[in-house]
């Protein structure tokens, strides 16, 4: 059996990066009826948000946190396998069902997201007048109920009860349990190990417990509710695809029955309709939600008006990390903000140890050439000849492309490429 599944990771965690030896072991399922799972390895990932009070013109500052939590090497590979087979298997249920152009993340279409938000917008600026209704899921991961999830599962493996490896599986994401890397870095032992370079394990199991570093088991389980599962493991992401299969055939069907069109993308639900459509359509979305055992933001649900006129009405809709405006499309601005962020942050950092290791005559010059990589439309020649370096604005330049060679987001693109030539052309005048 092929190996393409199979991905070698890099990071350090409480066992050593392993081979293609040990993932021809992964696809053994007597192998994995003996193979014990270490715990999660969890940090949380905090995203500064700015967002402009249409009022008062403010700009406010919100942080956003979300957990993640990482399998060990061995385990990863395991559960890479294993999502390759889930996926395998919702391809061929969203095939059957007709639900491939639905169901948007996490799987391997061959498209972006501009290419999504570009269908996205054609469809609604085509049979305009039309509403456009976007709902998120709250805490998605975490409230992925554990009775449903196992259902769904074996329902595509098309069993009445699961085998026994796959309920080993089926536990990992389930009844885990994890060390909060806060808690190893306030640890004396291994704050040091941490600061380290190379690719040794952090700890074994025997030395976690032998310091004291508690293993936390699974939040919504230590709370008496049978859901949750981590946000970070291989097999993350297509186990909640899977809980959505009842509720994208349902969803599709209601929208295909008036008319409109339906995506979804992990906990991002968007459906495009007929004004006189539009209450029904909340209603049917809401209530089906709920079926699931999860809610919708009721602060995060947004409804914009396309009147077919090119007058606009409202506020754009935002999908996908794009705006979208009856009479065009733009890179979200908070999107866009982030770059400019990390640009002139790298920009920063670079005249920083540039004037450092000039006056210790370390060097004679900042070195920009990553910078040219990073945020510059730059071509390249290696061993497959000559390509466009993919950043940030190679991405701009294909969603461009895929709107129809947009002028608003072109504008947007160079804008940001010639502040950070600017910026680099500053960098070398350093002596």
């Amino acid at each position: 059996m092929p190996l393409d599944w199979f991905k070698s990771r890099g990071y350090r965690h409480f066992d050593l990066p392993v081979g293609e030896k040990f993932a021809g072991k992964a696809m053994d399922p007597d192998f994995v009826l003996k193979h014990s799972f270490l715990p999660l390895l969890h940090y949380t990932k905090s995203e500064k948000r700015y967002k402009k009070c249409p009022k008062t013109g403010k700009r406010t500052i919100t942080s956003k946190d979300r957990p993640i939590k990482y399998a060990s090497h061995r385990d990863a590979c395991i559960l890479s396998f294993y999502a390759s087979e889930m996926n395998k298997l919702l391809d061929a249920h969203y095939n059957a069902a007709g639900l491939s152009d639905s169901v948007l993340a996490y799987r391997a279409l061959g498209r972006g997201n501009y290419d999504f938000s570009a269908e996205v917008l054609a469809f609604a600026k085509t049979h305009a007048p039309v509403t456009i209704l976007a709902f998120d899921v709250s805490s998605f991961f975490d409230n992925l109920d554990h009775t449903l999830l196992k259902r769904r599962l074996k329902a595509v493996l098309g069993v009445t009860s699961l085998p026994e490896h796959w309920m080993r599986v089926f536990r990992a994401i389930t009844a885990f349990h994890y060390v909060d890397m806060e808690e190893l870095k306030a640890n004396a032992t291994f704050s040091s190990r941490l600061k380290e370079k190379g690719r040794d394990r952090i700890a074994s199991v025997e030395e976690l417990k032998a310091n004291g570093i508690k293993f936390h088991p699974n939040p919504e389980l230590a709370k008496g509710h049978r859901r949750g599962i981590p946000q970070g493991t291989p097999i993350s992401a297509a186990a909640s695809n899977l809980y959505m299969i009842d509720f994208d055939a349902a969803a599709h069907a209601f929208c295909d029955s008036i008319g409109a069109l339906y995506r979804r993308y992990s906990d991002d639900i968007l459906v495009i309709c007929a004004p006189a459509h539009a209450a029904a359509a909340e209603a049917e979305i809401m209530d089906r939600i709920k079926a699931e055992k999860l809610d919708i933001s009721p602060h995060k649900t947004e409804r914009t008006e396309f009147t077919g006129t090119g007058v606009v009405a409202g506020k754009a809709a935002q999908y996908l990390g794009f705006s979208l405006h009856e009479e065009g499309p733009a890179i979200r601005e908070s999107s866009l903000a982030r770059q400019w962020r990390k640009m002139r942050r790298a920009m920063r950092r670079t005249r920083k140890i540039a004037e450092r290791n000039i006056a210790s005559g370390k060097s004679t010059k900042a070195h920009t050439k990553r910078l040219y990589r990073r945020f510059t439309h730059l071509k390249v020649r290696d061993d497959e000849g000559v390509r466009i370096v993919r950043n940030f604005s190679s991405y701009g330049r294909r969603s461009a492309s895929a709107f129809g060679d947009d002028e608003k987001i072109t504008q947007q693109i160079r804008r940001f490429e010639r502040a950070a030539l600017r910026e680099i052309q500053e960098l070398k005048k350093i002596k």
